[in-house]
């Protein structure tokens, strides 16, 4: 388990690269320029970068997940800050969301294997899951759902050892933008099966079981990221 994250409010920002530019290049000026920049910025206490754990990525979906850990006291403001950063040509900004924690549970089971102790306290890798009740009559029930029996169902999977649930702060979210997130951390030497595991299960054991709930929709984001040490 992360010793720093959960953290009470973050900002989750989703990057992608042109086919053209070398992750090395990017890499290289994220902690020698951006990283830098950033952490010079008033409310912002913490940059952790992810990557896709997936190879073949289809047109618009991101690279790399940042997570910054905020602490401003009016935390909306951190999202023109993000987004105004300059951007080196090939990097592109996609979204930028701004979360606040709501509940958090942590696994019973034995670790896969001992808990790797990153230096900077975040999670090995993470699964993000945005998501929205598409019946407002039904948010009650649905976010009861989430942190009652969702959660003790996905915290079985092995290699998962803690679940985190946040709201977003938008007052006004776009169509299609997820209104909560659930985040899980993932300690696996193959976070890839993990996740694969956590897919499985919902097909042949939570739906047939009826533990899934019919007021879900994925949004825009949903993915697993595996941290980067720079």
């Amino acid at each position: 388990m992360s010793e720093l994250f959960p953290a009470r409010t973050i900002a989750l920002e989703y990057i992608s690269l042109d086919d053209a530019l070398p992750e090395s290049e990017f890499l290289r000026w994220h902690q020698a320029i951006h990283l830098s920049d950033l952490l010079k910025t008033d409310g912002i206490a913490a940059v952790t970068l992810y990557r896709n754990l997936k190879e073949s990525l289809k047109e618009g979906q991101p690279r790399y997940l940042a997570i910054y850990r905020l602490d401003a006291d009016d935390p909306l403001l951190m999202r023109q800050t993000i987004t105004q950063k300059r951007l080196p040509d090939g990097v592109k900004s996609l979204h930028v969301g701004i979360w606040d924690l709501l509940a958090m549970r942590t696994s019973v089971r034995e670790p896969l294997r001992p808990q790797a102790g990153l230096p900077d306290g975040m999670p090995a890798a993470l699964l993000a899951v945005p998501t929205i009740c598409t019946d407002p009559s039904r948010e009650k029930e649905f976010n009861d759902w989430y942190l009652y029996t969702h959660f003790h169902d996905i915290l079985e999977t092995p290699g998962l050892t803690q679940a985190h649930r946040y709201r977003n702060l938008n007052p006004q979210p776009l169509a299609n933008e997820a209104t909560y997130l659930a985040l899980y951390e993932i300690d696996a030497e193959d976070p890839a099966a993990v996740v694969r595991q956590i897919e499985q299960d919902d097909r042949t054991i939570r739906i047939p079981q009826g533990r899934m709930i019919d007021c879900i929709r994925l949004a825009w984001g949903s993915g697993a990221f595996q941290h980067v040490t720079l």
